[in-house]
């Protein structure tokens, strides 16, 4: 028998299903030549194989660029005055210090020199140049670390921005510089040089606005951004360095000019509290509105958590009037997806990277975006699980079975009493068929015992055994606010017909996960079989309308859509998922089916002519073999005969079956059946006139006839 060749594994067997009995995963396939593998990573594919994420900038993808605000190459006026280490007399021949503060207190920003009594006025500059070759143009702002001043280089003849600092923060100013000298990003500002005069640090102005929400601006266009200063984090991360202060202020929103024309980006400023995350002790400058609660341990051991949760306050700030209706697509992920990034009560539950962050607002953003006016569908392989190509569709995908016929019993009016003509999908073959997850970069340690325990609890509910699944979940040693582990409980509690537990389980998954849609899916699963129709629709309705290539999403949209009622809806799910090729045969079958089956119920409606029609069409060319064309046939004259009451061909439909019977005891109920629906034989007597009969069994009154 064939062994496992994952390096992870205990080497274990390969089954007949081609998983292996010990990590339930298929062997790792044969590397292909180097130029296939290199096209391959560029797809994107193979997700999972490796502990690898893939590209979680993928978002960015999925939003067309606006414009980006109209900004002014030259800022408006700012309320700060002029730095007071700049405060000098106006008058030339004196040029004494005027303005400063003692004691405390801040200088005076109008007045008149002590030393000639010349007037001042340094509300704004006039005719301040630095270093000689800087004329300065506006005050940006000011703050602990000094001014910035917008001023025109001479050498270059452009703008460029100088940020003043405190000579006590001289050595601040130094650290910015060497950090900032070596970083390369988009999405962060560029140093141009720096002047010991000041000191000052010579920065690109980047002529934008503070990062905020436009009345006109489109929901994932704000998650964009949020994208974008995700990949400038994730770059300093990488280079060991936190910057410590992310808020709007310090995110310049600007229109760049491409060859596709004007578009709309962002990028990330002021990196005086930059820090190395070899530092030790706590961060000291940060804006307190939007970093993590003092007592939080971001402040006593600093960690790319701190950045993480400082942008989780600014996109909550920034989203706050778009997410009023929760019902809207994608809005109650991004809350869900904030509220993770912002948990104060539970810190163990925050992002840890910046690419498990953008992974998850990438999904969000997908799940936006596949609303009205954008509608972009993406398929992709998901981070976190394997795919899942078990359709789930509880019978609607496959002609009624030839055993509902053999067990029909029709009434005195030829009405038929049947079997349900589908079902919700069992239990345990949802706790089977949902996904496994994969190897998590930014989980606890998975190796070794973790790993094999998740893989053996895994197994046994492949095998329908939930009390060893649970054991093994046990030992595996998860923490038990983790997904992973309250994953596993969804699954085992579905194992054992506990729709109830199950749910709040995958609750708990889709908290940790709101960019994902396997947690989403299964909760819509949980729903139907709990009956709760509207959050089984809910559910189903926002994985169908991301991604339909989940086709167990588009055949439980249809299941609770036709249960609510709703057969044209119920129909225009089949039909949308036909288009997807892996379930293009089951999903034409279940139209053809929907237009036609009969519920129980008085909320159920009888097929109308269009229905009757559409199911008509629909079974033309279908690819189905004789013994399922022949059931499709029987359902499509039943639903004739219930809007006609032609028994005839209800009866010749239901002979139909007959040579498909595996058995001669089920061909013969088929049969009989058949002929029960025939149209009764009606009897009559008729004399002709003149004429008498007789035999041998007595006095014949006349002709017989029917």
């Amino acid at each position: 028998m064939p062994m496992c060749n994952r390096p992870d594994c205990g080497l274990g067997e390969i089954d007949a299903q081609g998983f292996c009995e010990v990590c339930d995963r298929r062997p790792l396939a044969q590397a292909p030549p180097p130029a296939v593998v290199e096209r391959e990573a560029g797809r994107g594919e193979g997700v999972g194989v490796a502990h690898v994420r893939p590209d979680p900038w993928y978002g960015l993808g999925l939003v067309d660029s606006d414009p980006g605000p109209d900004a002014s190459d030259v800022p408006p006026r700012s309320a700060d005055p002029v730095a007071e280490e700049h405060r000098f007399c106006p008058n030339p021949s004196c040029r004494q210090p005027v303005g400063r503060g003692h004691d405390g207190e801040p200088g005076r920003t109008k007045g008149f020199c002590p030393a000639c009594g010349t007037r001042f006025d340094f509300a704004q500059p006039k005719g301040l140049t630095i270093a000689g070759r800087y004329d300065v143009v506006r005050v940006l702002g000011s703050g602990a670390y000094g001014a910035a001043y917008l001023a025109l280089d001479r050498n270059l003849a452009t703008h460029v921005v100088l940020k003043a600092l405190n000579r006590s923060v001289a050595r601040t100013a130094l650290h910015e510089r060497d950090v900032l000298v070596g970083l390369r990003h988009d999405a962060i500002v560029r140093i141009l040089g720096y002047e010991h005069e000041g000191p000052h640090l010579v920065l690109e102005y980047v002529p934008g606005i503070p990062l905020s929400a436009g009345d006109d601006d489109r929901l994932e266009t704000l998650l964009a951004h949020g994208v974008r200063v995700l990949q400038a984090l994730d770059y300093l991360h990488t280079r060991g360095l936190l910057h410590c202060d992310v808020k709007p202020l310090n995110i310049i929103r600007f229109r760049e000019q491409s060859p596709a024309g004007a578009q709309d980006r962002v990028r990330l400023i002021d990196f005086g509290a930059v820090r190395s995350q070899k530092d030790t002790g706590r961060i000291m400058a940060y804006t307190r509105m939007y970093a993590p609660p003092e007592d939080d341990p971001e402040h006593l051991r600093p960690t790319s958590g701190f950045d993480l949760y400082c942008l989780g306050t600014t996109l909550r700030e920034m989203c706050r009037a778009r997410w009023t209706d929760r019902s809207a697509p994608g809005v109650d992920s991004l809350q869900l997806l904030l509220d993770r990034a912002t948990d104060i009560e539970r810190p163990e539950r925050r992002f840890v990277s910046a690419r498990q962050f953008a992974e998850q607002l990438s999904g969000v953003i997908r799940q936006v975006v596949a609303a009205a006016p954008a509608r972009r569908q993406v398929a992709r392989p998901s981070a976190l699980f394997g795919s899942m190509p078990e359709p789930l569709h509880g019978g609607l995908g496959a002609a009624r079975p030839l055993a509902h016929w053999v067990e029909a019993r029709p009434g005195e009016d030829a009405t038929l009493t049947m079997p349900a003509p589908f079902s919700s999908p069992e239990p345990g073959d949802i706790a089977a068929a949902l996904p496994t997850p994969l190897s998590d970069p930014d989980a606890p340690d998975m190796a070794g015992e973790t790993s094999r325990a998740l893989a053996q609890s895994r197994l046994a509910l492949r095998r329908r055994d939930p009390m060893l699944a649970e054991r093994t979940l046990a030992a595996a040693g998860l923490p038990d606010w983790h997904w992973l582990h309250a994953w596993y409980s969804g699954l085992i509690a579905l194992a054992r017909d506990d729709a109830g537990s199950a749910t709040t389980a995958f609750t708990t998954v889709r908290t940790a996960l709101p960019g994902e849609l396997i947690p989403q899916l299964a909760l819509g699963l949980c729903a139907e079989l709990r009956g709760d129709l509207a959050a089984a629709r809910s559910h189903y309705g926002a994985v169908f309308d991301t991604t339909p290539a989940l086709g167990a999403a588009g055949f439980g949209l249809a299941r609770v859509h036709l249960l609510s009622g709703d057969r044209t809806r119920a129909v225009g799910a089949a039909v949308r998922l036909a288009q997807e090729f892996r379930y293009e045969r089951e999903a034409r079958v279940a139209a053809v089916r929907l237009s036609v089956m009969i519920l129980d119920g008085p909320a159920q409606p009888v097929p109308n002519g269009d229905d009757l029609e559409r199911a008509g069409a629909g079974l033309d060319g279908l690819d189905v073999d004789g013994a399922a064309t022949a059931a499709l046939s029987a359902e499509i004259q039943y639903a004739h005969f219930l809007h006609h009451r032609d028994r005839e061909r209800l009866s010749d439909a239901i002979r139909e079956l007959g040579p498909h019977a595996p058995t001669e005891r089920e061909y013969v109920a088929l049969v009989d059946l058949a002929n029960r629906l025939r149209p009764p034989v009606r009897w009559g007597w008729s004399l002709q006139p003149g004429r008498t009969g007789h035999s041998r069994f007595g006095r014949t009154p006349g002709k017989l006839s029917c």
